[in-house]
């Protein structure tokens, strides 16, 4: 996606303000995860992600706190969050280590936020499955679709300038 037709910097940060972050490269897509790791961390039925590339996304204020487990690729996934709320603003997964993937509801303005697809269906409740165009029982093996998806949608953050 073109960085110019995207109104930029986005920030965002945890429940408390003690971390935030600028994000200052189009995101690739928005989706949402149904996978047990995301409604436990969320306490909800899906948590919706949205990757940015790895230089364009920074921490500004405050030391998040990690924890790290071993997702279905067989690869560490590193969770991101406050010490102080435990708001979880971020995920790095060492199977895409040139992205991060923003918690898209940490994000200051969210109301633009809009799925173009869902993973993991196979462990979500079937009451939460959203009407979307790209569908995937497990892991997406290849974001062009997605991108592409996102790329056609619009969906864009209004823009403050």
């Amino acid at each position: 996606m073109d960085d110019a037709a995207f109104p930029l910097p986005l920030d965002g940060g945890c429940r408390c303000g003690a971390v935030r972050y600028r994000i200052t490269a189009a995101p690739t897509f928005v989706f949402a995860c149904h996978c047990t790791d995301c409604r436990q961390l969320t306490a909800s039925a899906f948590s919706v992600g949205m990757p940015v590339p790895k230089e364009g996304f920074a921490v500004i204020a405050g030391e998040p706190r990690s924890w790290t487990k071993i997702a279905d690729s067989g690869l560490p996934s590193h969770q991101y969050w406050c010490g102080a709320c435990h708001g979880w603003t971020h995920t790095v997964a060492e199977h895409s280590p040139q992205a991060v993937i923003v918690r898209a509801s940490t994000l200051d303005d969210h109301g633009w936020v809009r799925p173009v697809g869902q993973i993991f269906l196979r462990s979500g409740y079937p009451w939460a499955r959203l009407p979307l165009p790209l569908n995937y029982d497990t892991e997406f093996e290849d974001t062009v679709a997605l991108e592409a998806a996102f790329a056609a949608s619009g969906v864009r953050p209004v823009s403050t300038s």
